[in-house]
């Protein structure tokens, strides 16, 4: 049997119906009909290189993003980090602060600092 054939286990149960063209459609039909042969090869290459191109683009756009990340983070952290205000020039001793018989310098200190 070819393939695609439809068989029966009776053939008397076959029913065979004569179909009439319709010349004018099927002519209007053969004339607009268009066979292409086309480079499936090559076509599967130009398409292999759109994806490559694609994914290359995505990779770059993400190292971009990752890098852009990186700068954020290191930005936070020195906002947040204590190593520009914890230097010595920043920072006062008790024996900066002139000593008196009362303590009236280190509450005038504790009154400027709040």
């Amino acid at each position: 049997m070819v393939d695609g054939q439809v068989g029966f286990h009776r053939p008397e149960n076959v029913r065979r119906v004569k179909v009439e063209k319709n010349n004018p459609i099927v002519n209007s039909l053969n004339k607009t009909k268009k066979e292409l042969y086309p480079d499936l090869a090559k076509e599967q290459q130009n398409r292999l290189r759109e994806i490559q191109l694609e994914m290359k683009e995505k990779r770059k756009a993400e190292e971009k993003q990752k890098k852009l990340d990186d700068l954020e983070k290191a930005r936070i952290k020195e906002e947040r980090s204590y190593d520009r205000i914890m230097n010595e020039n920043n920072m006062t001793s008790n024996t900066d602060i002139q000593a008196t018989a009362d303590a009236t310098a280190a509450e005038e200190y504790e009154d400027d600092f709040f």
